[in-house]
């Protein structure tokens, strides 16, 4: 089967295994995608210490391979090959993705599971060697998909935790007198609404204050407009 007649097919775990029981898939430009990522903050870590292991997985399976590797720390959201990875798995250029570990593919719980769930969506298949998880591929997939299961709920609560926390730190700043959120354009300029108040009561326009100031006259007149309305 050559590279088009398999593009044609938009491999998924089906085809994937009917050529690989017919040994068709040697020579056939299908590959799978190894994915290597270890920190840049530890220099004693070599990528080689993972993909020595998924070679000699894929070597067992006759199944021919791609490599990706990142050199980035867990919380990096900028992984040139993961990103390069996932598009050519959209791609149908690869037929799965085999990693070492879970933590390998993302850099959280959320990260890890929206990632499974494009190869999932796609019909590829995903293996974690390391922790016996796999998603579309043999073994016992109802105990898979109670651990998706479980890492969804974590995931959850991961989000709810960070929310509690930021709500908890808003709070906490507010109590300590300490403003949330970007300056405004009179903090910018070191101006007070008095300020812009004494130069209307002066006889000043809002365009000649708008003016003085280098402030839109838009924003002075939304400004003055809004402060004597609420008096």
């Amino acid at each position: 089967m050559d590279q088009n007649t398999y593009k044609a097919q938009k491999m998924n775990y089906t085809n994937f295994i009917k050529m690989q029981n017919k040994n068709e898939l040697y020579g056939s430009g299908i590959k799978i995608g190894l994915y290597a990522r270890v920190s840049t903050k530890d220099k004693d870590q070599n990528p080689e210490n993972q993909l020595i292991r998924l070679r000699e997985f894929c070597k067992n399976k006759g199944w021919e391979y791609k490599e990706y590797i990142d050199y980035a720390s867990g919380k990096d959201p900028n992984r040139p090959m993961l990103k390069q990875m996932m598009q050519d798995l959209e791609n149908d250029e690869l037929a799965g993705i085999i990693v070492l570990r879970l933590d390998r593919l993302g850099r959280s719980v959320s990260n890890i599971l929206e990632n499974i769930k494009k190869i999932k969506d796609k019909g590829k298949f995903f293996i974690a060697i390391d922790q016996g998880i796999s998603i579309n591929y043999e073994g016992n997939q109802a105990m898979n998909d109670f651990l998706i299961t479980i890492l969804s709920a974590v995931a959850e609560f991961e989000r709810n935790l960070i929310s509690e926390r930021v709500k908890d730190g808003i709070e906490r700043a507010k109590k300590q007198g300490i403003k949330i959120g970007r300056k405004s354009v009179l903090e910018k300029k070191g101006i007070s609404i008095q300020d812009l108040k004494k130069l209307r009561e002066q006889g000043y326009s809002y365009r000649q204050i708008a003016i003085r100031t280098g402030i839109k006259f838009s924003t002075i007149y939304k400004i003055l407009k809004n402060k004597l309305n609420n008096k």
